[in-house]
């Protein structure tokens, strides 16, 4: 198989996509540590960010910007949001196609991020999950709209 985000991107696999446009895919990380966990994914494979063409990245962070307003309008990350960018495998980088994480965050909530990055790619930690990725994309599409 291709790369998991250039198959999103070539509607050859599934994602809860939140926004589109001509450089960037806004989706919801099957695999969340957090609430609301969106990816940005470029539509370009460029395994880091330097590989990334020049007008993609001079877009890429006023998109998460928006993208931010977007979750805390939602009641996501309204007392803050984690912007991830691992950018190569020693930077624990898993799909080398580059993708800027958006994690919403609480006070207090370490320790279940932490008990969530252990356990979230197990079965048993994604019942329930489908339905809830569902809820969220639709909350964080209408927010968009007024962002």
């Amino acid at each position: 198989m291709e790369c998991v985000f250039c198959a999103i991107a070539s509607e050859q696999l599934p994602a809860q996509r939140i926004y589109e446009d001509e450089h960037f895919i806004v989706l919801l990380d099957i695999y969340p540590l957090r609430p609301a966990h969106v990816l940005i994914v470029s539509r370009e494979h460029a395994p880091f960010l330097n590989d990334l063409s020049s007008q993609p990245c001079e877009q890429l962070l006023p998109l998460a910007q928006r993208i931010a307003g977007a979750l805390r309008a939602a009641g996501y990350g309204e007392q803050g949001i984690n912007f991830l960018l691992n950018d190569g495998p020693a930077a624990n980088q898993h799909v080398a196609h580059l993708h800027l994480h958006l994690i919403p965050r609480r006070a207090g909530d370490v320790m279940l991020l932490l008990w969530r990055a252990l356990t979230r790619f197990l079965p048993w930690a994604r019942t329930g999950l489908e339905s809830r990725l569902q809820q969220e994309a639709q909350q964080l599409r209408e927010a968009l709209r007024h962002v």
